[in-house]
């Protein structure tokens, strides 16, 4: 089907009845979330957590970037260490990138117009169903007073974004279309990082198989991208293959942030991002609230800044922990045991407000944040009737129809569409 033979452009803006049209199913807002796709932290000492998150935890270097350090004036960027000049994006799966790295110094100067400069963190990143959602989102968002900071797409990675912010100021990123990486470890090469866009997509855009075609319709060796090499030795069998350390992360999250007013935050993600709570938790006098956005317990929880110091907390830090879920029981073991010989500090962490999970802990990174090791969080089935079972029969299937409370929620597609 040609762009000329279909309306989906302009059907998938318009409002069903009060709700909108989500890939043919009405929900109340044009977009879902369905995972957590990447975070970022802001670095002290870059080198330092590059060891802690490469080296122990075995996060893989993807590509390197020099775009935002370049912005610094040159006094200022003959400063810089030099990983603080790059930087680095980090995966352990097929995605490009699921875990930044960016030297504070670079955030601070390149935040100061925003009002980010200070923060220890620089993305939370969700996953949307399509470019469309991405588009749509960003308009809706606006319409219902979200504050945005900018729309279009990023290199290296290739997502197509928007970017808005939570009323506590954390930077929130809509995506879809996530640069997948192969067999082969390489990352789309640097003359492909011309699709950089800094202002809202006109819809439709040509898929990036059509951009791949166009590159070496050009000449460009699209194999001449980045690739981490491996030079530790394979020492350890896991589950019957010789790895370079005893376990594998195989999940990001949940994130959990600080905010100063819990009820204001929790009504943001719900009301304008669409997340649904899934309980209230509290320790000692200090309250939080775990939210959800598909069967998993929780993938955001939510925790007033006053249980920052009661946990020893940096002031600084603007989220409890970061989760990393690994593979299995055995392998979190000696995950935890990996990381604490190589120097980490585990810290314990009141099981009353980390309901959802049996054996979890939480290791400190050398910028004092924490980091959430687990192997099991719980499933849960949603509330209500199941939809009736409607077979065969395509012919005289509706146009549109209701969303059930856990569509587009399980098993997610990972990169874009084509």
């Amino acid at each position: 089907m040609t762009v000329d033979e279909t309306d989906d452009i302009t059907t998938m803006r318009a409002p069903a009845g009060g709700l909108y049209d989500v890939g043919g199913v009405r929900l109340e807002r044009p977009f879902k979330i369905r995972r957590l796709g990447h975070f970022g932290y802001n670095c002290l000492d870059t080198d330092a957590m590059l060891d802690f998150y490469v080296d122990g935890l075995g996060l893989i270097v993807s590509d390197r970037s020099d775009t935002m350090p370049a912005r610094l004036p040159d006094d200022e960027q003959e400063r810089l260490r030099p990983n603080e000049r790059l930087l680095h994006f980090t995966r352990f799966g097929s995605d490009h990138h699921q875990f930044v790295l960016i030297a504070q110094r670079v955030w601070d100067w390149v935040g100061r117009d925003n009002g980010t400069a200070g923060d220890s963190i620089n993305q939370i990143t969700w996953q949307v169903g399509s470019l469309g959602e991405v588009v749509d989102g960003a308009d809706w968002i606006w319409g219902h007073g979200g504050r945005l900071l900018r729309s279009g797409r990023d290199m290296p990675g290739s997502n197509w974004h928007t970017y808005l912010f939570d009323p506590e100021g954390h930077i929130n990123e809509l995506y879809y279309g996530m640069e997948q990486i192969g067999w082969d470890g390489l990352s789309k090469p640097r003359q492909m990082w011309s699709g950089v866009l800094a202002e809202k997509p006109e819809l439709p855009q040509p898929s990036e198989a059509q951009e791949i075609h166009g590159a070496r319709e050009s000449g460009v060796d699209v194999g001449g991208g980045y690739r981490a090499g491996i030079t530790e030795p394979r020492a350890y069998l896991v589950d019957g293959i010789t790895m370079t350390r005893p376990f594998k992360i195989v999940e990001i999250g949940p994130v959990s942030l600080f905010v100063d007013d819990l009820d204001t935050a929790s009504r943001f993600y719900r009301e304008v991002l669409g997340f649904r709570l899934r309980r209230d938790v509290a320790w000692r006098g200090h309250r939080g609230a775990l939210l959800h956005t598909g069967s998993e317990h929780h993938n955001l929880a939510l925790y007033e800044a006053g249980l920052r110091g009661a946990l020893g907390l940096p002031e600084r830090a603007d989220s409890l922990a970061l989760g990393f879920r690994i593979a299995t029981y055995r392998q979190l073991r000696n995950a935890v045991a990996f990381m604490i010989d190589r120097g980490a500090v585990e810290v314990e962490v009141p099981a009353e407000l980390l309901p959802g999970f049996d054996y979890v802990t939480h290791l400190r990174d050398p910028d004092g944040n924490l980091v959430q090791l687990y192997y099991y969080q719980r499933q849960i089935a949603p509330e209500g009737p199941a939809p009736a079972v409607v077979s065969g029969g395509s012919e005289r299937w509706p146009d549109l129809v209701d969303g059930a409370v856990d569509a587009y929620c399980g098993e997610t597609f990972m990169g874009p569409w084509q």
